[in-house]
C-alpha cells in the first residue's frame, strides 16, 4: 500500500522470519517430503503474492481482492504444513492488507472465517482446547493489525483531504487572478479602443481638413506629418489592442497540475497541452470542477491507485476523458459531484458521459465546444 513503506517491509521481514524455521526442517530432513513440496510452493507464492499486493503500482485495485484471497489460501496451507504455529502470522500479514481492499464488514467477516479455519487446523494438530487458545490469539492479532490498518487509512485520508482543499482553494485562487488579469486587459483594451483611439481618429480628420486649408507651403508640410505621425499611432493602438484581446486566454495548465500533484494516493497521468488555455472563464471554471471531481472520486470513493486523464484541443473545442482502475459499479447513481459536473459542461453546450461497470473502473468523457460555436 503506498504510503506505507515501513508496514510493507515490516510484513516482508514477518513473512521471512516464520519462513526460517520450516526452511530448516526441510533441509534436515525433518519436514515430510510431501509436505516440505506444498510448503515451499505456498510459501513462495505468498511472497509473490504479497509483492503484488503492496506495491499496488504493480497490479490494479480491482484485482487486489482475488489475490488477497490466494494469499490467505497460502497462508493457511503453510500453517497445515508447518508444525511452528508462529507460520498463522502469515494470516495476520493478510488481515492487515484487507482494509485497503474492500470496507469494513468483509473485512471483519474475513479476520472470523481465517481465526475459524486456523482453529479447525490447529485442532488437528492439537487438542481442542489449545486449538481454540492459539485460534483466538492469533485472531486477536489480526484484529489489532486490521485496527491499526484502519487507522493509518484514516490518518492518510485526512492528511489527502487537507492536501486535496489547500489545491483545490490554489488552483481556485490561480483562476480567480487569471480572470482578473484577463478582466484588467480587456478594460484597458476597450479604453484604448473606445477613448485614445476616438481622438486620434479625430484628430487625423482635423489633420486632413488642416492640410486642405492650409495656405503656405511649410506649414502645409508640417500639418502632412503630423497627419503621418497620427496614422501611425492609431495604427499601434489598433495593433495593441489587438493583441491585448488575442492574449486575453486563461491558462489553467498550472492549476490542473497543481491538483494532481496533491493526490499522493493516486498514480495519475495527466495529458494535456502545455498551455491549455480558456477565452471563456466559465468553460475554465467548468474544467477545473471536472479534473478535481474525477480525482476526488477516484481517490475516495472508486479504491483506485491509477488515475487516466487526457485533455486535448482543437478548433472545435475541448475534450476530456478520464479512467480509473477502481472498483466500479452497474448502476450509476450521480451524486451531488458528478451531477455538478454534468450541469456546467450542459451550460456550456456541452456533454459529459460517464460508462462503468462492476470490475472495470470509471471512464468519463466530456466535450465541450468552443464559445462561438456554441453561440
Amino acid at each position: 500500500m503506498k504510503g506505507n513503506v515501513w508496514l510493507n517491509w515490516a510484513a516482508v521481514v514477518t513473512w521471512a522470519v516464520v519462513s526460517l524455521p520450516a526452511l530448516v526442517d526441510v533441509i534436515s530432513g525433518r519436514l515430510a517430503i510431501g509436505h516440505a513440496i506444498t510448503w515451499g510452493m505456498a510459501t513462495s507464492a505468498f511472497g509473490l503474492l504479497l509483492y503484488l499486493c503492496i506495491w499496488p503500482s504493480r497490479v490494479g485495485a480491482r484485482h487486489r481482492i482475488p489475490l488477497l484471497l490466494l494469499q490467505s489460501l497460502c497462508g493457511l496451507i503453510i500453517t497445515w504444513t508447518n508444525p511452528n504455529g508462529a507460520a498463522a502470522a502469515t494470516l495476520v500479514i493478510v488481515a492487515a492488507q484487507v482494509p485497503h481492499a474492500t470496507g469494513v464488514p468483509v473485512t471483519w467477516a474475513w479476520v472470523l472465517v481465517q481465526t475459524a479455519i486456523l482453529i479447525a487446523i490447529f485442532g488437528g494438530q492439537t487438542g481442542i482446547v489449545d486449538a481454540v487458545a492459539i485460534g483466538v490469539a492469533f485472531g486477536g492479532f489480526q484484529m489489532f493489525a486490521v485496527a491499526t490498518t484502519f487507522l493509518a487509512i484514516s490518518e492518510r485520508r485526512a492528511r489527502e483531504g487537507l492536501a486535496m482543499a489547500n489545491a483545490e482553494l490554489t488552483a481556485t485562487r490561480e483562476l480567480m487572478a487569471e480572470n482578473s488579469r484577463v478582466g484588467e486587459r480587456l478594460r484597458i483594451a476597450r479604453d484604448l479602443h473606445d477613448t485614445l483611439g476616438h481622438h486620434l481618429t479625430a484628430l487625423s480628420l482635423q489633420l486632413d481638413v488642416a492640410s486642405r486649408l492650409s495656405a503656405g507651403q511649410a506649414a502645409e508640410q508640417h500639418v502632412i506629418e503630423a497627419h503621418a505621425i497620427t496614422r501611425l499611432l492609431l495604427s499601434d493602438v489598433r495593433e495593441v489592442v489587438s493583441q491585448m484581446r488575442e492574449s486575453s486566454q486563461i491558462d489553467l495548465a498550472g492549476a490542473l497540475r497543481g491538483l494532481v500533484t496533491s493526490a499522493r494516493s493516486l498514480r495519475i497521468d495527466l495529458d494535456m497541452p502545455e498551455r491549455l488555455e480558456f477565452g471563456d472563464p466559465a468553460q475554465a471554471n467548468a474544467m477545473l470542477r471536472a479534473v478535481q471531481e474525477i480525482i476526488t472520486n477516484a481517490s475516495r470513493h472508486a479504491g483506485a491507485s491509477r488515475l487516466a486523464i487526457r485533455i486535448t484541443q482543437s478548433s472545435d473545442g475541448v475534450t476530456l476523458d478520464a479512467r480509473d482502475d477502481g472498483r466500479g459499479m452497474d448502476v450509476v447513481v450521480p451524486g451531488n459531484g458528478l451531477r455538478g459536473m454534468r450541469e456546467r459542461f450542459e451550460a456550456q453546450k456541452g456533454r459529459l458521459d460517464i460508462v462503468t461497470a462492476a470490475g472495470q473502473g470509471f471512464e468519463v468523457h466530456g466535450v465541450m465546444p468552443r464559445p462561438e460555436a456554441s453561440a
